[in-house]
């Protein structure tokens, strides 16, 4: 980001073209329900289209010669959705091997009636350029509520995509100084459930089994961070399954969309980032969202950027970790 804490204060507002929920133009048939993404999610990301597969972002700051940058895919990138639905699909961006590297997901869901889409590059020159953002494809309705079982209060799980920005760290392949290199973003998967109350109208959730790859799939157990001292030691973390978090209890508006805080598990009040997104579909049979956070406790200059899209445990398509409820 242009500054560690301060996000690009601009929403990203979304429309859709050609079926394409992130392009701008005349609206299909029947309207997707564009709204506006939290700033504090949205990041540097201003625009995205998605048409025939194609992505293309508009990011802020030193991305690409035209406004959009075009990813190309990337399909051995690509994190499996555990519900046997679609998976994330994966794209990379580098104008040349002097510029920004980009990774981005998009997550899209068996009942195609939410998308939502990540990004960030992996750091050069003391910052990065990143952000998130979901729409719905459908027409969304709240559920009906009752007085059983799984009539108000509703669970919803799966698989996690994330990215990870490992700041200056480098693995010495590049022959450029390490000050002037751009890193490559990794990836990260994770399992998560979420809950949500429409009877309250709160939700709350979990991301676990977090692990950490680099883009040729091999899995990062351990980084070292230089402390810029010769005199001490440098920082070694272990990163074979990255830590737990909670994506704290938070309200879910009257449009069905909520904004929250990301903390480590174990750790309240930790607030280590924010998560946002909407429920779609009818009975709010789908959710998606983006997330941000800083991943690492003991690591400044480290940063995670994350999606999920998620069917409902009582619903046809439930992910396996829905069983037993």
């Amino acid at each position: 980001m242009k500054n560690s804490w301060l996000w690009i204060l601009t929403p990203l507002i979304l429309a859709a073209c050609d079926g394409n929920p992130f392009d701008s133009g005349p609206n299909p048939e029947p309207e997707p329900e564009a709204g506006t993404v939290p700033a504090e999610v949205a990041g540097d990301m201003t625009a995205v289209s998605f048409v025939d597969g194609v992505l293309k972002i508009d990011m802020q700051g030193v991305s690409s010669s035209s406004e959009f940058a075009t990813f190309v895919r990337a399909e051995a990138l690509d994190i499996t959705n555990v519900t046997g639905g679609p998976n994330y699909e994966a794209f990379v961006y580098q104008e040349t091997d002097l510029t920004r590297s980009y990774l981005a997901y998009v997550a899209t869901n068996e009942r195609g009636n939410l998308m939502a889409v990540t990004a960030s590059d992996g750091g050069q020159f003391n910052e990065h350029n990143a952000g998130g953002s979901y729409v719905r494809l459908t027409t969304y309705t709240a559920p009906t509520l009752g007085d059983g079982v799984e009539q108000g209060t509703f669970s919803y799980a799966g698989t996690y995509a994330g990215i990870f920005v490992p700041g200056d760290w480098a693995d010495g392949s590049d022959p450029r100084p390490a000050e002037l290199r751009p890193v490559e973003p990794w990836k990260v998967t994770g399992t998560i459930q979420i809950n949500g109350s429409f009877s309250d109208n709160v939700i709350e959730g979990g991301i676990t089994d977090r692990q950490l790859f680099d883009q040729d799939n091999q899995q990062i157990t351990n980084l070292v961070f230089d402390d810029g001292d010769p005199a001490t030691e440098d920082l070694t973390v272990d990163t074979t399954e990255l830590a737990a978090l909670a994506l704290r209890e938070t309200e879910i508006d009257e449009n069905g969309e909520f904004l929250g805080n990301v903390e480590f598990y174990g750790s309240p009040g930790t607030d280590v980032g924010d998560y946002a997104g909407a429920f779609g579909g009818l009975e709010a049979s789908d959710v998606a969202g983006v997330l941000w956070l800083n991943p690492i406790s003991s690591a400044s200059g480290v940063w995670e950027y994350g999606t999920f899209n998620l069917p409902r445990c009582d619903l046809a398509g439930a992910s396996p970790l829905c069983i037993p409820r």
